[in-house]
């Protein structure tokens, strides 16, 4: 991507402004949560559970840094099986786009208007610039690989995925907590040559249920 191009998506900051708002993320607290079990995870019942979870709302924050740019958002995600309604908002509010669909297709909206494509990849390269595995994150903010295509996942002492390799994508999965009955993943970095993208799960909340 050229140093020209311009984000319609995220506000760009100073990498050192990045970093501080990441980390301004987490001292955001949790409800509390039962602490992690320290027994070893049956990982045929863990994916089995999680795949059946196809419905779920969190919020958090996103960042991305590629070279000496950086950007960042809000992040809110309902997932309904197949539906999916992302809402990205800038640091101190400035900005929303929310990206919807399903399977059959995607629509991004902000303030430029409206539009459609076949996939939400497409989308939030058109008007930002950014290539981010979303189809992929649907499964790997859960802490599992996506079922489609080859993995080389490494595990932690109890049995969950401490990091991933997939679709050229190195992933890192931290701060395991117990969250909706399940271990899940409350920070992931992902990370692809020069590119890398960080999620921060504040909440995982239980499908239309208001935090």
């Amino acid at each position: 991507m050229s140093q020209t191009h311009t984000s319609r998506l995220f506000r760009y900051i100073p990498l050192a402004g990045l970093l501080i708002f990441l980390a301004g993320c987490e001292l955001l607290q949790s409800p509390s949560q039962p602490p992690l079990s320290k027994h070893p995870v049956n990982w045929v019942n863990h994916v089995r559970s999680l795949t059946l979870m196809d419905e779920w709302h969190i919020k958090g924050k996103i960042g991305i840094k590629q070279g000496s740019e950086g950007g960042s958002a809000y992040l809110d995600w309902i997932q309904s099986q197949d539906s999916f309604h992302i809402t990205l908002s800038g640091p101190l509010g400035q900005g929303t786009t929310v990206i919807s669909g399903n399977k059959s297709g995607a629509k991004l909206e902000n303030s430029d208007g409206s539009f459609i494509a076949e996939t939400p990849e497409q989308l939030l390269y058109e008007h930002s610039g950014w290539q981010i595995p979303l189809s992929n994150l649907l499964y790997w903010v859960k802490g599992l690989p996506e079922p489609r295509s080859p993995s080389t996942p490494h595990f932690n002492d109890i049995g969950l995925i401490s990091s991933l390799d997939q679709a050229g994508w190195t992933l890192q999965f931290e701060r395991y907590k117990n969250a909706l009955g399940a271990a899940l993943p409350h920070k992931i970095k992902i990370i692809s040559n020069n590119l890398k993208v960080t999620v921060l799960v504040k909440q995982w909340i239980p499908f239309n249920e208001e935090p």
